[in-house]
């Protein structure tokens, strides 16, 4: 499921591949976001900067769309 959204996924095809809510989706990609977040910094910290930047990428695929919008009301 999260594979998919990584590659580009509309957010809909997303939860038609699993019967999780999607509120549940929503917050398991924010918090997989929030620790991506954190190992960035950890790696930063202890100087691996090949690692910190494959921890970006990670982090910049996953937040786009619906999932990291600001408020459901637009």
């Amino acid at each position: 499921m999260l594979y998919a959204w990584t590659l580009g996924a509309k957010f809909v095809d997303v939860i038609k591949l699993t019967d999780v809510f999607e509120g549940s989706v929503i917050r398991v990609i924010r918090r997989l976001d929030e620790m991506l977040r954190q190992l960035c910094s950890a790696s930063l910290a202890i100087g691996d900067h090949k690692l910190k930047d494959k921890f970006d990428e990670c982090s910049k695929r996953i937040r786009r769309d619906i999932v990291f919008a600001a408020s459901l009301y637009l």
